[in-house]
């Protein structure tokens, strides 16, 4: 054997680009269709339109990352078939069931274990493990579910409200504040999950994370502290994109604020957000300095690269047998075939025609009556189609008096189709989005005309002197769901039997000038829907409870 062979062994040679191939045709086949309809969705809006930035990173990074092992002589080839093997099984599982049944987060989020199990298969978990930060840097591409940004999301538009709010004061300006809403002058501007903080922090810690991981500082607590620091650099970089668009829409009218500027302001974020990081990064390097140079202590010295030993020829580094190829490919194709076939295709919808044509202006003791006081709306924000932001096909809103006088405000809101990222919104949400503070959560059970049981929620909300108790359910398909994750499951239980759920919301609320007036205000609203579900049910079956 000469010694080219006995330095390079045959089994080491790549067997050609079709291992390869195969498995990148495997992965357009599953992620090309997934992909296409993110940047239609979710990724196209301003709230993960960082998502595919960091995919694009991410895999760029990896792959440089895989050379600069080579080089530095640390890819080792000990394949791990077991670990790798149950990480690509797990990952072809859960791009079914997400792609299956719209769980963005599954299905965008199974290309990792995919990738990972790749690796492993190729490299073996030594190779993997001085990889992770390409894996750990492409969780920030994954859309979160909608009712987990909800949770995050409110309290940082509520504190972002607040700052700009009293920003704008002490700069002199008209402004006024309910909750997530600012007014200035004569506009109102709400301030929407885009401007929260989340989408942007998000996008932020990882950039943060990547310039980290590429600087490289030898100090833990600097790296801890500036992790950690860009969550207030988010926040007050948002603050001033609120501020900038008040600005913009109290000067230049509601058109440019909502238009080309509001990009543009945008983009200021995240050059005060850079700018910002930046100025933090030199702080603490010069507080280091200066610490080091109080003890008498040298700074700490970057890692040592280790030297080079016996790299992997070029043609060994991404080797991958052609058998292992083909079982990738095959069980990726697999996978989309399970997707669709999972995938709910029987619609079922209680409802055809608009509210207004058949809900009734009198039923029971009820009739309806103008009204004097304006409704909490159920869509968080108006005029922008069905998005996760307005769920909503149809939508009403009526207040009704019986024959004592005593009033009760009524909305309905209605989707055709309820999906994991795009369905019926707790009512808490909108109150505490409109300037409420709410109280006195309690679960409602109350019997329908049929004796079946109503399952739902009550609670009292409040905002300055306007106190208002509220009464709801929702409905799902054939289920009457109590809080988020239950909708979650509702939902995926229901696609999973191949349909696709229709929803409504049914809520019901009056004012009171006393909170000892609660008990009395949710009896008169248990009675009323009561009677609005009695009167509905005869042509209307299976619209407000499950038939």
């Amino acid at each position: 054997m000469s010694l080219e062979q006995t330095l390079n062994p045959p089994q080491e040679r790549s067997p050609g680009p079709l291992s390869w191939l195969l498995v990148a045709l495997g992965l357009a086949a599953m992620y090309v269709p997934s992909f296409v309809d993110l940047l239609h969705g979710v990724w196209g809006s301003e709230r993960n339109a960082h998502g595919p930035i960091v995919l694009v990173v991410a895999c760029v990074y990896l792959g440089v990352r895989i050379r600069q092992l080579r080089d530095a002589g640390l890819i080792e080839r000990q394949p791990a078939p077991l670990a790798g093997s149950l990480m690509v099984l797990l990952g072809l599982l859960c791009f079914a069931l997400g792609r299956a049944q719209t769980v963005l987060f599954m299905e965008a989020g199974s290309l990792i274990p995919i990738l990972v199990g790749i690796v492993l298969l190729v490299y073996g978990v030594k190779t993997c493990r001085r990889l992770w930060f390409a894996f750990f840097f492409m969780l920030f591409m994954v859309p979160l579910p909608a009712s987990v940004v909800d949770v995050l999301t409110q309290p940082l538009k509520i504190g972002v409200s607040y700052a700009a709010q009293h920003l704008l004061q002490w700069l002199d300006y008209p402004v006024a504040r309910s909750g997530v809403i600012i007014s200035i002058g004569p506009y109102q501007l709400l301030v929407a999950d885009a401007c929260a903080g989340l989408n942007s922090l998000f996008t932020l810690e990882a950039l943060g994370l990547l310039y980290m991981n590429l600087v490289r500082h030898p100090s833990l607590v600097r790296n801890t502290l500036l992790a950690l620091l860009i969550v207030p650099i988010s926040f007050t970089a948002n603050t001033v994109r609120v501020v900038v668009l008040a600005l913009i829409t109290y000067y230049l009218g509601d058109a440019a604020g909502q238009g080309f500027l509001h990009g543009f302001a945008g983009m200021l974020l995240f050059f005060v957000a850079l700018g910002l990081i930046i100025g933090m990064d030199s702080l603490l390097r010069w507080i280091a300095v200066q610490l080091a140079r109080g003890r008498g202590r040298a700074l700490p010295a970057a890692p040592v690269r280790r030297q080079p030993a016996a790299p992997l020829r070029q043609d060994g580094l991404f080797a991958l047998r052609l058998p292992v190829a083909a079982v990738l490919a095959g069980g990726m194709l697999v996978s989309v075939g399970a997707a669709y076939a999972l995938a709910p295709h029987q619609e079922s919808v209680a409802k055809t025609a608009p509210f207004a044509t058949f809900l009734p202006q009198r039923f029971g003791d009820w009739r309806m009556v103008p009204s004097p006081y304006l409704q909490v709306s159920t869509a968080l924000q108006e005029g922008t189609g069905r998005t996760a932001e307005q769920p909503y096909d149809d939508e009403i809103a009526r207040t009704y008096v019986n024959s004592r006088g005593q009033q009760v405000m009524l909305a309905l809101a209605y989707a055709r189709e309820q999906m994991q990222d795009v369905k019926i919104h707790p009512p808490e949400v909108c109150y505490v989005a409109q300037g409420f503070t709410l109280s006195g959560q309690q679960p409602l059970s109350m019997r329908a005309a049929d004796g079946k049981t109503i399952e739902g929620r009550r609670f009292l909300a409040r905002s300055g002197d306007r106190m208002e108790p509220v009464t709801y359910w929702t409905r799902i398909g054939d289920a009457l769901p109590v809080g988020g994750l239950d909708a979650r499951l509702t939902i995926f239980r229901q696609g999973m039997q191949g349909r696709i759920a229709d929803g409504i919301l049914v809520r019901a609320s009056s004012l009171i000038s006393d909170p000892s007036g609660q008990d009395a205000a949710f009896a008169l609203q248990q009675g009323f829907l009561q009677d609005l579900e009695a009167a509905l049910r005869k042509n209307n079956p299976g619209l407000l409870l499950p038939a």
